[in-house]
Formats: structure tokens, C-alpha cells, sequence
């Protein structure tokens, strides 16, 4: 199989066919001897990252591949011991810069915070989270101090832009099987996807609400949590490196139970803040922060693990 680097005009063989993108993923960081989490499978032309889950046989050739840096670094004249806007743990030792709104954060933390507000919140700007700030903060700011690699500021770069144009677009919806945008002859809820429909041999429709592939008596609630449960169960198992805990869901469910957002963990320790509610918990175990202090031990630390947890309840 063939891949490119997005940010490359060489063109490399992977000398087998992965059926899966995680297949595909794990075969190519081995080749560039860094961890399958780091190396992305995307289309830049519609800025969409696949899930691990897809298999590749239907996607572009080559595939288009995104890779990350293992190692974001500080430079030292923009270290500072302000407290990070996102991570407040005291006893937190990775190095954090200061914006230029004067607010602080780690490099992992500035990417983590831009990669889910251009992705999962798809806005064209990405904005200070410390508390009556909000200040906008430009790309190349967020390039150069989240320490992103050629093929990061392309995909992202080019996402921003994506972003732009589509934010307010109420005729047009994004197909959640292909990832094309597709637009609304009507104002009934059903929306066909020509590409897919074609690929299929019959017609594939979805619903503009909620996402979910189309069914009789369909109901939006229930189809979205089914997908938001398949998100959750397919998440692939990670290693929490610095609090050495292994086979944890890379993917959780905020347990404030009146915010339940998507996270993601993408490097350091086990202490998560949500984005979304502020809520501080373990990623792990999920027990929430008393006081600002996990209730499983310090940062660094292991505890249990939680298992993938269940959507439905509560419900």
C-alpha cells in the first residue's frame, strides 16, 4: 500500500495491504519508529482524521498521513511557572509557556486544546480558556509554541480554513460515513449522501439532527448516544506513561453527569480537566477531583482502571 506525508511530494510503499487504518497506523510508526497514536490517517481536502476503526480499501490511495511530534519542547526564554490554564495540578512538572494573552499552558495541552476545538467543536479560531479572557490566538502562535510538525500545521492550517467557510452553513451537513459534505433539498431530517449512495449501490441517507445513519421510526436521542457508545467502546487502549497505567480507554465520557463530553487523552498524566465544564478527574479511575485534588493519589501515580463507560445510564 501506498502512503505520503501531507507536508511531503514523495510518495512511500508500505509493502502490504493493512485492512484497517489501526492496521495501517501501527505498520507505518513502525517504520518512522515512533507509537501508532502519533501517525493519523486523513484527508486534507475535506479535513476530516479517520477513525481506526475504517477499514482502507475504500479510502483515496495513497493514503494521506499526518505525523505528530512525541516530544513537544518548550523553548527556554517562553518557559514560565505560571499555572497551566487547562492542567491545574501544583505537583505537575512539564514545562509550561506563556500565550500572548499572558496565560499559561503546556505544549501538549495548546495542541490538545486546538486539535479538539478545530475538530470536535469546528470553529475557526482557537481561544484562550482561562476564565474572562477568551482572547483568540493566532495560528502561527499555536505553531510554533505547541512545537507542531510540518504535517500538523498543513492538516491544521488547512482545517481552519475548512472551518471558515462551513461554521454558519445550515444548507450543507457533513455525511458521518464519508466525510463529504452534503446538502438539504428540503427541511425533513432524512439527508441522502450521493457518494456514498453510489459506492453502496443504494441509497444511503442520515439524519441532519443527529448523524446517525437513517432508519425507519429513527429516533435522535437513542441513535445518538448509540454512536456516542460506539465512540466509547472502540476507543483504542493506551499506556498513561507518566503515571505508568496500562490498557486505559483513550477515549472517555466527562463524569460530570450534567456535562458528559467527549475527551481525549493525548500525553502526560492522569489528570484531566474538561474543556467543556472545568470538571478536574482521573482519567483512569474517573473519580472526580475533590478540591482540586484526585482522590486515587497524585498525578503520577497509578490506580485503577475504570472500565468504558455506559452512555445509557442516567438516561
Amino acid at each position: 500500500m501506498l502512503f505520503q506525508q501531507i507536508s511531503s511530494d514523495s510518495i512511500q510503499c508500505l509493502g502490504e495491504n493493512p485492512l484497517t487504518i489501526r492496521d495501517a497506523k501501527e505498520k507505518i510508526a513502525s517504520k518512522f519508529g515512533i507509537y501508532q497514536y502519533y501517525v493519523e490517517v486523513v484527508n486534507l481536502e475535506e479535513g476530516i482524521i479517520y477513525e481506526s476503526s475504517r477499514a482502507t480499501y475504500s479510502l483515496p490511495k495513497p493514503l494521506q498521513i499526518m505525523v505528530g511530534n512525541p516530544n513537544r519542547r518548550v523553548p527556554s526564554y517562553l518557559v514560565t511557572t505560571e499555572p497551566d490554564m487547562i492542567e491545574q495540578d501544583e505537583n505537575d512538572e512539564e514545562p509550561r509557556l506563556k500565550m500572548s494573552c499572558g496565560h499559561a499552558i503546556t505544549p501538549d495541552n495548546l495542541f490538545g486544546h486546538m486539535k479538539n476545538t478545530l475538530m470536535c467543536e469546528v470553529k475557526p479560531v482557537v481561544c484562550c480558556l482561562t476564565n474572562g479572557c477568551h482572547a483568540e490566538w493566532d495560528m502561527r502562535e499555536i505553531v510554533r509554541k505547541a512545537d507542531m510538525t510540518d504535517d500538523e500545521r498543513v492538516f491544521y492550517e488547512c482545517k481552519i480554513s475548512f472551518n471558515s467557510v462551513n461554521q454558519e452553513n445550515d444548507i450543507t451537513s457533513e455525511c458521518p460515513e464519508c466525510g463529504q459534505f452534503c446538502q438539504r433539498q428540503t427541511d425533513a431530517l432524512p439527508t441522502r449522501c450521493t457518494s456514498c449512495s453510489k459506492k453502496k449501490g443504494v441509497a444511503y441517507e442520515f439524519c441532519w439532527s443527529c448523524k446517525s445513519p437513517w432508519i425507519t421510526d429513527h429516533q435522535c436521542s437513542k441513535r445518538e448516544l448509540e454512536a456516542f457508545q460506539r465512540i466509547l467502546n472502540e476507543a483504542p487502549r493506551k499506556r498513561i506513561d507518566m503515571s505508568n497505567i496500562e490498557e486505559v480507554p483513550s477515549k472517555r465520557m466527562c463524569p460530570n453527569g450534567s456535562c458528559r463530553y467527549l475527551i481525549e487523552h493525548l500525553k502526560a498524566c492522569k489528570t484531566m480537566t474538561c474543556t467543556k465544564c472545568r470538571t478536574v478527574f482521573c482519567f483512569s479511575c474517573l473519580k472526580v477531583a475533590v478540591n482540586g485534588q484526585l482522590q486515587c493519589g497524585n498525578y503520577n501515580q497509578p490506580c485503577i482502571v475504570a472500565p468504558v463507560q455506559n452512555v445509557f445510564e442516567g438516561n
